[in-house]
């Protein structure tokens, strides 16, 4: 399943902005894309490249949950988990 929150959190431990990205809000963007790439890869042919577009956007969306992204610097921290 496709993750359909983001939280984010820029800053330190004490300091730092925290914010919740609502990622269900994009899932119906989902269906005319797919139309789109399907339809490309038909045109195109399946030499193209785009013919496995959609089935691969989907397992990388799929994968993407329970993902952690954390970058530390000196400067500022970044925290991203899918949920």
């Amino acid at each position: 399943m496709i993750p359909y929150l983001a939280m984010v959190r820029v800053g330190g431990r004490r300091r730092g902005i925290r914010l919740w990205l609502p990622l269900f809000l994009l899932w119906p963007l989902i269906p005319p894309l797919a139309v789109v790439l399907v339809v490309a890869g038909l045109v195109l042919g399946p030499t193209s490249g785009v013919a496995g577009a959609p089935r691969t956007a989907w397992q990388l969306a799929s994968g993407c949950r329970g993902m952690h992204i954390e970058v530390d610097s000196p400067e500022i921290a970044l925290r991203i988990r899918f949920i």
